[in-house]
């Protein structure tokens, strides 16, 4: 696998368009490297809400999403908190693939943007495990009352003509980056390849 090759996936937990989740990911597509493709999957507000019923029939928009998954070598997740849970938008869409794996031995970004969304965050990286995916440390920051990781802002260009977050993004891409490097040649998501 080349460097050129390497396919990073952003899953947003929020449909808000001004979300800090979404701006968050926005800056990250701004400073991204050259040589990472970098996607922001849109569309899991059009999901059917899930039915097993419906599992070995899915519509375009479920195997719209579980190809994102498959196609991608490096996912990330960034969800809110709402109600001491993370969004229904992410279990929906985490539902429609315990059955068809795309996240089995995945290597995935899980951070945490707020001090005060921990339960959300530790829910979520549970059932991410249970389905086979590999958070990796390393390119899961988490945020403390001390030390922000993002700050509200209008956009994402603003977002990164702060220093401080210009310099924490950038640290988490040349994480992954080299997380991806350390799979080079090897299948997506080996358990033995997964940094801690």
């Amino acid at each position: 696998m080349q460097s050129t090759n390497f396919k990073v996936l952003a899953v947003s937990g929020s449909l808000r368009q001004s979300s800090l989740n979404r701006l968050f990911l926005e800056s990250m597509k701004l400073l991204k490297p050259d040589d990472i493709e970098f996607k922001i999957q849109n569309g899991l507000d059009q999901l059917r809400f899930f039915n097993p019923d419906f599992e070995d029939e899915p519509n375009l928009e479920v195997l719209s999403w579980r190809k994102s998954l498959k196609d991608a070598n490096f996912v990330i997740f960034s969800s809110p908190e709402y109600a001491h849970g993370f969004t229904g938008v992410i279990k929906n869409a985490l539902d429609w693939i315990v059955s068809s794996g795309e996240l089995l031995g995945k290597p995935i970004s899980l951070p945490n943007l707020s001090p005060r969304a921990s339960i959300a965050h530790s829910q979520l990286s549970e059932i991410l495990i249970v389905m086979g995916g590999e958070i990796v440390k390393c390119c899961s920051p988490i945020a403390s009352l001390n030390k922000p990781y993002v700050k509200p802002c209008n956009t994402a260009k603003s977002l990164c003509d702060i220093p401080e977050i210009n310099f924490r993004i950038c640290e988490l891409w040349d994480q992954i980056k080299n997380q991806m490097m350390t799979m080079s040649g090897n299948e997506p998501g080996l358990r033995n390849k997964v940094l801690p």
